[in-house]
């Protein structure tokens, strides 16, 4: 256990349902003597299928079908993170890691160490990754270790562990929704992680950190809070974040309003579609 890393962190927060205790004692029977018991914190994550407007008109259709069920638990995901932001927030830490239950944590020391000089040494706000999906993003090395190091990236596709200073509590929480507006937010933004992919990192001041090899990633099993199945370790990056001397770099990092048009354009988009037919439902195959 590396002192250091966790004497930084005020809290871990584990997102779970109220009916999964079984997965949460997995999850602290695996974490015990990686994770300090007294940092460790559940949060009961939302059940998205209970909330006021699930199933109902204009964002639930015969359009939306069976896939109703993966949108009331999008819903319930990105609540449940906000809820987490807010707990923090209202606990006055200054650093928090966010977890979901299906997550295992497999840190060297190494790893320790470094994300314990990232937390030490990088300042202002940003978001921290232990772990994320593909795509793969563009980045440049900015803490260098022997075999592990960390990365300032553009944005990447995860929320299932991440690190945030005070500084973003506020900033995270005006992005993710309420109970009152959730059913339209995702008509807009589709999904927590890819609210953090796409728009925070353009937010002016924030930026996007990663550790790679990654020390974080997800189970493959049925996520009971997204009400979908989960892929976890197959979806993980298996490489390091790709050069920003590329087309996509230069998006990333020299033309950002680039990426803030095209995201404003999708969200208009996708918003006007869901009005009419309600939020989108699996596509069907091609015969």
């Amino acid at each position: 256990m590396n002192k250091d890393f966790w004497d930084i962190l005020d809290g871990v927060l584990v997102i779970n349902m109220d009916t999964s205790t079984a997965r949460m004692e997995r999850f602290r029977s695996l974490h015990a003597g990686i994770i300090p018991a007294e940092k460790l914190h559940r949060i009961s994550a939302v059940a998205g299928r209970e909330l006021p407007g699930y199933g109902c008109p204009p964002w639930f259709t015969e359009n939306t079908g069976e896939r109703s069920r993966f949108w009331g638990g999008t819903a319930g995901c990105a609540l449940s993170h906000r809820k987490a932001l807010e707990y923090a927030r209202n606990n006055g830490w200054q650093h928090v890691l966010i977890l979901e239950d299906d997550v295992r944590l497999m840190p060297d020391e190494e790893a320790l160490q470094i994300a314990a000089r990232a937390l030490q040494e990088v300042s202002g706000s940003y978001i921290l990754y232990l772990g994320y999906n593909r795509p793969n993003p563009c980045g440049f090395k900015v803490l260098k270790g022997e075999n592990c190091h960390v990365w300032r990236v553009e944005g990447v596709l995860a929320a299932h562990a991440y690190i945030v200073p005070a500084s973003m509590y506020d900033l995270l929480i005006d992005y993710l929704p309420t109970e009152e507006s959730v059913w339209e937010w995702l008509s807009q933004y589709k999904a927590v992680d890819v609210i953090y992919q796409r728009y925070v990192p353009l937010h002016r001041g924030v930026n996007i950190y990663a550790i790679y090899p990654m020390i974080a990633k997800q189970c493959d099993e049925y996520s009971d809070i997204g009400q979908h199945g989960m892929i976890g370790e197959s979806m993980a990056c298996t490489e390091p974040p790709r050069s920003p001397i590329s087309w996509g770099g230069l998006v990333a990092f020299v033309c950002p309003w680039m990426r803030k048009i095209k995201n404003k354009l999708n969200s208009i988009r996708t918003h006007r579609r869901a009005l009419r037919g309600g939020l989108p439902g699996f596509r069907k195959k091609k015969k």
